[in-house]
């Protein structure tokens, strides 16, 4: 597996666990502020992420390219 991927899993891996943590402590955190902390630090988490991922794969790809070219 190739730092890239690692990478690309580790990242993938937490965010999973950020949102289900969040959706656990949502459960009992209902007011505004809970609103606002998700407005401000998660609602646009997941498309972040799902941008990151595929410029990581970008980059594997380019990466490795480069690596058969140079042999």
């Amino acid at each position: 597996m190739s730092s890239m991927s690692a990478s690309k899993g580790l990242l993938s891996d937490a965010t999973r666990q950020l949102q289900a943590r969040w959706a656990e402590t949502r459960t009992s955190w209902r007011d505004h502020k809970a609103a606002e902390f998700e407005n401000l630090y998660l609602s646009d988490l997941a498309a972040s992420v799902n941008t990151t991922l595929r410029v990581i794969d970008e980059l594997d790809q380019l990466l490795h390219k480069i690596h058969v070219d140079c042999e």
